[in-house]
């Protein structure tokens, strides 16, 4: 792989006075009411806000496992290049990861490795969306239909990017989305699963029921995060951290946990105050992007990965590889 140099986001989830005042003023329904304003942003899909995105996916695998009618399906591909806490997740399940190579100049897979693996012992396949750039879908899925393997989309960094017309995260059987400090949108924390089909959904339901809520220390811990990384993500803060070493943080194995309850009152409520900005927080992301782009281009010896798959999508570039 060829070296990652990367850009801020220009545009964080500030903790203004105001966002703070509704945060620590939560609406007893603000899950609830996240949940459907979610869905409504994605254009219909099932969603449902939990602690963090490797909770998303930890209560997604959990599931599949009870309703997967064949015990040889243990295993989950996942993209060599990815967020290491994902094989973690997949760990705990009691499942196996299987890393399959993919292109530095696409982050695509590599179709041939892919088919290579694809068996009766697939689960699903994990498509990431790398850098809010995203990934076509439908290659992966006719390979993922002839063995029954199903198609989960990890969008943790691209919210909001666009696929073929449609929001990144709706095309697979089910979505990933993150809430975690430096995400597209964040809410100092926090995850949301997504799921396309109605019955899956509704099995999705009784488990997320069944998650404890969470302590409520969360919501102070989830708002004091969001106070850092505001001050982070300034240029000078960012300079401070780095030098403090802060940005090595989740290279440490100690840091890949995660707590498996819902989504806190006070983050939904800054998730609803922040979701129709959203856009809006994306385009000056683009905006941003693109001029880096332009000027990096004169450079012969620069290369800037993931740029022809951008001709079937819109990207959000959270971050520019």
């Amino acid at each position: 792989m060829p070296l990652m140099f990367r850009h801020l986001a220009p545009v964080t989830t500030p903790l203004a006075p105001a966002l703070l005042w509704r945060a620590l003023q939560p609406a007893p329904d603000a899950v609830a009411r996240f949940n459907q304003a979610f869905e409504q942003y994605l254009g219909g899909s099932h969603c449902f806000a939990v602690s963090s995105g490797r909770t998303a996916f930890a209560l997604l695998l959990k599931n599949l496992q009870a309703n997967t009618p064949d015990p040889q399906r243990r295993e989950v591909l996942l993209p060599a290049y990815t967020c290491p806490a994902l094989v973690k997740v997949v760990l705990d399940a009691g499942l196996q990861p299987c890393l399959i190579d993919i292109s530095p100049a696409t982050f695509a897979y590599d179709a041939a490795q892919l088919a290579q693996h694809l068996g009766r012992q697939t689960l699903a396949i994990l498509v990431v969306h790398p850098f809010g750039i995203p990934q076509a879908i439908v290659p992966v899925q006719i390979l993922a239909a002839k063995v029954g393997a199903l198609v989960i989309e990890d969008a943790a960094q691209s919210m909001g990017a666009i696929l073929d017309g449609k929001p990144v995260g709706v095309q697979g059987d089910y979505g990933l989305f993150s809430l975690g400090p430096g995400k597209p949108l964040s809410t100092g924390g926090g995850g949301i699963l997504c799921a396309r089909d109605a019955t899956a959904a509704s099995a999705l339901a009784a488990r997320w029921q069944q998650l404890p809520l969470p302590p409520s220390r969360a919501s102070f811990l989830a708002l004091a995060r969001m106070a850092a990384f505001t001050a982070a993500f300034h240029p000078f803060g960012w300079w401070l951290a780095t030098h403090a070493g802060a940005h090595r943080v989740g290279e440490n194995e100690a840091s890949w946990g995660y707590t498996q309850t819902r989504l806190t009152a006070a983050q939904a409520s800054i998730g609803l105050a922040q979701l129709p900005h959203l856009d809006a927080y994306n385009r000056a992301r683009r905006a941003k992007a693109e001029q880096l782009i332009a000027q990096l281009q004169e450079l012969d010896f620069v290369q800037i990965p993931g740029l022809e798959r951008c001709v079937h999508g819109v990207p959000i570039y959270l971050r520019l590889p």
